[in-house]
């Protein structure tokens, strides 16, 4: 990895807090944290996207129509159809419910979660009744600290998922679920 940019939008929340083990220690990376006190933010998101050119890494809360801002005034997505064409990175990373139907729809290359259960209520809603909080936390931290080794790596993307898959236990209910819905798009 010669950089990369991270554009995180933190909701101040622990399932969005545990995110930052994806990028934890890699050299040369530059993170623009949207929350909900650090003003307007489409600026700093645009230059990113348009300078990038390696890696560029896009997590947090998000639906198939783009990656939620935490702040409650101005667009409702960081990473929307409106900016999704400056991304220039070769490297296309997206971590939040439903990237990867996100990342279809605009014909995105890259590495993508689909919906990620990252607390109790989405467990329960997606039928997986086996785990609690601290499990769910605790799962969550692994796959971003197991993510991080793959982006530091020259372990190509389409082998991405099968690594993490490897790497996990999937008799763990929630682990089974997040897992399986991992996609590499070409």
């Amino acid at each position: 990895m010669n950089s990369a940019t991270v554009i995180f939008s933190n909701m101040g929340d622990t399932d969005t807090l545990v995110l930052k083990h994806i990028w934890k220690d890699l050299p040369n990376v530059k993170v623009i944290e949207i929350n909900s006190f650090n003003g307007p933010w489409s600026k700093k998101v645009e230059q990113a996207l348009l300078t990038e050119k390696d890696t560029i890494i896009l997590c947090g809360h998000g639906y198939p129509s783009g990656l939620l801002s935490p702040q409650t005034h101005g667009n409702p997505f960081i990473i929307s159809e409106k900016n999704v064409r400056h991304i220039r990175a070769k490297r296309v990373i997206g971590i939040w419910c439903y990237a990867s139907s996100f990342a279809k729809s605009m014909n995105l290359c890259g590495f993508f979660s689909s919906m990620f259960i990252s607390n109790p209520t989405e467990a329960l809603i997606n039928g997986c009744t086996k785990s609690n909080g601290e499990t769910i936390t605790r799962e969550e931290i692994l796959f971003g600290q197991r993510l991080n080794t793959l982006i530091a790596s020259d372990i190509p993307m389409s082998e991405w998922k099968q690594k993490l898959v490897e790497q996990a236990d999937t008799s763990i209910d929630v682990v089974k679920f997040n897992y399986s819905g991992l996609t590499y798009l070409k």
